[in-house]
């Protein structure tokens, strides 16, 4: 067992959706496992999950400030929010606190500068998309995003709210999958799960690091937060 953050707690704000949430927090088990060698229970991060039933986006600001400061009570030393979307309010949460957040599309975009790609694709909520989430982060880096058309962005939207209501996306399947197609046919070298509900919906495991889980992404840079000094 590698060194172990005796002194820090992660917060995560979570409920954008329910089912991610709980899925990030799988990932950071698994990764502080895989990558750090936790096996006993006193290895695993100290995480305190805020979990709130959150209404869509902006009316919802309230709501998370209120999160913020619930976890910044309780002695959490980062703060991260397992939602893309809800992003789009981060500089409005960070005046709440002055507890640093670990940004998911920041991280995201450190890996596609890692990975050294110059034309990624996204699939995301049309809030995302179209209030430009990760447009401005990758053009910084000098790589060009490539969206989804108008029409596309329907049947993302419908692949999302399906599996938040825990409804069969039987029906959007194919569709969905010939989105993805379509943003390679597209000459992307990579497409980014911008929301997290995505990753969920369908395997993606053939396409490998094709396909970035902003999640997966997240995950990893809390539980290196974690573990390092």
């Amino acid at each position: 067992m590698r060194n172990k953050g005796e002194n820090k707690k992660i917060g995560i704000i979570g409920g954008v959706g329910p089912q991610a949430t709980g899925v990030l927090y799988s990932q950071i088990i698994r990764l502080a496992a895989d990558m750090y060698g936790a096996s006993n229970n006193n290895d695993f991060p100290y995480v305190v999950i805020e979990s709130v039933p959150i209404p869509d986006f902006i009316s919802a600001k309230k709501m998370l400030q209120k999160s913020v400061k619930n976890l910044e009570a309780v002695g959490a030393t980062v703060l991260a929010i397992a939602s893309n979307t809800v992003h789009l309010l981060l500089n409005d949460l960070k005046k709440t606190t002055n507890l640093p957040f670990i940004s998911m599309p920041d991280e995201v975009v450190k890996k596609c500068a890692i990975k050294k790609y110059k034309r990624v694709g996204i699939l995301a909520s049309p809030t995302s998309i179209r209030l430009g989430l990760y447009d401005e982060k990758l053009r910084n880096e000098g790589i060009e995003l490539i969206k989804p058309r108008q029409s596309e962005e329907v049947i993302i939207e419908k692949m999302i709210r399906h599996y938040i209501g825990d409804k069969s996306n039987g029906e959007f399947r194919n569709e969905y999958i010939k989105v993805l197609t379509s943003l390679f046919e597209r000459n992307c070298e990579a497409v980014i799960l911008g929301c997290t509900e995505l990753p969920l919906v369908i395997n993606y495991e053939a396409l490998g690091d094709k396909v970035i889980d902003s999640s997966e992404v997240l995950a990893g840079a809390l539980v290196n937060y974690y573990y390092q000094n």
